[in-house]
């Protein structure tokens, strides 16, 4: 009996030792569980973090190339100088779907001493909207001819028919053309070809 009392006393005696030790385990176990947790978000956050960068960097390095691709265009279409709006206005152009041939399009037509800055953000909307960026161009080419306003450009720009920037009304479009109805496009659309099909053989110039 003595015996039993005295192993009962001694586990009466190391059960505060016991549970102090439980209790350090468990905070520990926590500890561990908040560490491990916290250096997983670290490593998600600076994953997320590289992969931004990664895209940033992407994006910049494809802005500097439409932008040298552009100035490129509108220097063959003989706009030697083009002004920074000129050239963003056809990175923009690029961005959307135009080809440098586009572009070079719009210089080559255009009145000397005549911004394209209008003219290839038109390019871009009315391209993107009709789906075709090479009778878009050889329209509004054909509008830069006639010596249309930039004001006019962008108002048929943005019915998304290229069929309207060819034909819509325009008064300084009509005064460069009157007198002269057998012109046509005045020589845009090369091989007599239709770019709506409304044009016929009254076209030719631009697109073999």
């Amino acid at each position: 009996m003595k015996k039993t009392m005295l192993i009962a006393a001694a586990a009466l005696a190391a059960l505060p030792a016991l549970l102090a030790a439980q209790t350090s385990a468990k905070a520990d176990a926590n500890v561990r569980v908040r560490t491990d947790a916290s250096a997983s978000a670290s490593r998600r956050d600076r994953d997320q973090g590289e992969a931004r960068s990664d895209t940033r960097v992407s994006a910049e390095s494809s802005a500097e190339v439409r932008l040298d691709a552009s100035r490129r265009a509108l220097s063959d279409g003989g706009r030697r100088d083009p002004s920074r709006a000129e050239t963003a206005a056809g990175a923009k152009a690029m961005a959307a779907g135009a080809a440098e041939s586009d572009l070079a399009v719009l210089a080559e037509h255009a009145p000397r001493g005549r911004s394209l800055t209008a003219s290839a953000n038109a390019l871009a909307r009315l391209g993107a909207e009709s789906g075709d960026f090479h009778s878009s161009a050889a329209a509004i080419a054909a509008r830069l001819e006639q010596n249309a306003s930039d004001r006019a450009i962008t108002r048929l720009a943005a019915t998304g028919s290229v069929d309207a920037m060819l034909h819509g009304a325009d008064a300084n479009a009509a005064a460069n053309v009157a007198g002269n109805s057998t012109a046509g496009l005045g020589g845009i659309l090369r091989g007599g070809a239709s770019v709506t099909g409304g044009l016929g053989a009254r076209a030719g110039g631009i697109i073999p």
